[in-house]
């Protein structure tokens, strides 16, 4: 049988290049780019036209420069900020104020990402549990939050929530913890670190390369032995006993920190100050002032006029050092606090107060100075590395400890709440991309439910969450842009402020925006490196 062959196609037969769709395409691309490159042109022009109808970029010579349009950053911002990171005054300049304000969104979105991830995470896990109540709680806030605007959750959780607390009287103490919930925010425990702290924090990283160096050995040890050595177990006695040694270390050393003692108070040691204050209440100890306030036998107004009376330099470290020993000698103190140690220096020479606490050295060059340096004495006192500081009311406000602001406290717990619903949803779903027989075999080898997660699923998981995850965290970060609906002063609030109040809309825009992209870029470049480093790797 003969074979047909095909019969050639002949020249008036072929698609003319006006109807191929091919070349169709391309001219509809290239189209499409002129369109928005003349688009682009034209809004380019219309702003260059502008500007230099408004001299936005013009020189004090009359020449156009576009580093000149960014000199009104030098000038005077002249506003208040309420809270800021670094020290912050009116008469500091517009460039600043901008600092400032990016600084607290940072602050914002790194704390804001790091405590929706654990909420997200341990929701996303919840969501799974097969606790009947466990699991609906988990679904119920993922359903809400994920439902309602963030902008009403902001506004709810500042008016409706914080707002209402009551004075700092009547602060609330959830669980009798040392936290305090008041109209004037939420007053945490914090950490003071005094200059001995700097040996800690050498013995700190001499701590962390230990464990990576002994956390490598053991692996290579692990291969070549074929069987598994607890890392975790061998790394933290490591790290705890590199901290131990540091710790010791930092408390051996002479201490920095000393208090100068008028000569109206007759103490030539520290260990004098509890048995001087009670002389003055007529009690033998003072633990047992407490009581006897509380049975009536001594006054309240009685130990208020015994108390001691300090000077110290405003949120300084050497106030945290002494007020944790006065607390621990049950010493009743007030406190008289200034900006700077030389405004307390002149407080306590006019007779303000009894002593006076800071650093040896700047304690002896002035005492040095006086004209009668008899009148007073330096007493040292112990200096640990790290002490707490316990918010307690003094006044009408709280002092020591972590402050959060109202709106500080809205605006974290609204991204937080937020961001987390939509991280649990993320978590949820990449564990359940993991196979279920990953999780018959993890049972079949007798593993509890928690090493099940921790070494079977979440690794497996993490492939699937990382991507999105991204997204939410360029979301928290962008979405803090809405603090200035509830008065915090982030990066757009305070540039807002800068755009009235100098007129430069342009250059504030261009400063926002690049602000944005490079925190943007950051989070995404960081979560793409782990990215990467996870991934499954083809052979």
């Amino acid at each position: 049988m003969a074979e047909l062959s095909p019969t050639p196609r002949k020249k008036q037969d072929s698609i003319p290049f006006w109807r191929d769709g091919r070349v169709i395409g391309v001219f509809g691309q290239i189209i499409f780019v002129i369109f928005v490159l003349l688009g682009m042109a034209w809004l380019l022009g219309n702003v260059s036209d502008n500007i230099g109808e408004l001299g936005s970029f013009r020189c004090p010579d009359g020449t156009e420069s576009f580093s000149c349009g960014f000199n009104f950053l030098g000038i005077d911002a002249q506003f208040d900020i309420a809270e800021s990171v670094i020290a912050y005054d009116p008469s500091d300049s517009y460039a600043r104020a901008m600092t400032v304000g990016a600084l607290n969104t940072l602050k914002v979105s790194v704390f804001g990402i790091f405590f929706a991830t654990i909420l997200g995470t341990f929701t996303g896990i919840a969501r799974l549990s097969n606790n009947w109540l466990v699991s609906n709680i988990a679904k119920w806030y993922v359903d809400f939050f994920r439902n309602t605007p963030l902008l009403l959750q902001l506004f709810f959780i500042y008016f409706g929530v914080i707002l209402l607390f009551p004075g700092i009287r009547e602060a609330v103490q959830p669980l009798g913890l040392p936290v305090y919930l008041s109209q004037r925010g939420i007053n945490l425990p914090g950490l003071s670190f005094l200059p001995s702290s700097r040996i800690l924090f050498l013995f700190l990283f001499a701590a962390l390369v230990t464990v990576v160096i002994i956390w490598v050995l053991l692996g290579m040890r692990e291969q070549r032995l074929g069987k598994s050595i607890n890392r975790v177990l061998w790394c933290g006695l490591a790290f705890v006993v590199v901290m131990g040694t540091g710790w010791f270390v930092a408390t051996a050393v002479p201490s920095s920190q000393a208090i100068m003692v008028s000569s109206s108070l007759p103490v030539s040691s520290f260990e004098d100050i509890p048995g001087v204050v009670a002389e003055r209440l007529g009690v033998s100890d003072l633990a047992m002032v407490e009581t006897a306030v509380a049975d009536g036998s001594l006054e309240a107004a009685a130990v208020n006029d015994a108390a001691l009376t300090i000077c110290v330099v405003k949120g300084g470290a050497p106030e945290t050092n002494l007020a944790n020993q006065l607390i621990a000698a049950n010493v009743p103190y007030d406190v008289d606090r200034s900006d700077r140690i030389d405004q307390a220096l002149r407080a306590f020479e006019k007779g303000e107060c009894e002593l006076i606490v800071g650093r040896s050295s700047v304690l002896t060059t002035y005492q040095a100075t006086l004209e009668n340096s008899s009148q007073s004495s330096i007493v040292s006192i112990d200096e640990m590395p790290i002490r707490v500081s316990i918010p307690r009311i003094e006044g009408l406000n709280f002092q020591g400890g972590i402050k959060m602001t109202p709106s500080f406290a809205a605006i974290l717990i609204g991204l937080v709440l937020y961001t987390g619903a939509f991280i649990a949803e993320i978590v949820r779903a990449g564990m359940q991309s993991v196979p279920k027989g990953q999780t018959e075999a993890a049972r079949a080898l007798g593993l509890s439910e928690g090493q099940r997660l921790r070494l079977i699923i979440l690794p497996q998981a993490m492939r699937v969450i990382i991507p999105p995850l991204t997204s939410q965290y360029l979301n928290l970060a962008k979405n803090s842009s809405l603090a200035i609906a509830v008065g915090f002063a982030d990066m757009w609030a305070i540039s807002y402020t800068t755009l009235n109040q100098s007129g430069r809309a342009v250059q504030v825009f261009l400063i926002v925006m690049a602000s944005y992209l490079t925190l943007s870029l950051i989070i995404s470049f960081l979560l793409n490196w782990y990215n990467r480093r996870i991934s499954l790797v083809e052979r």
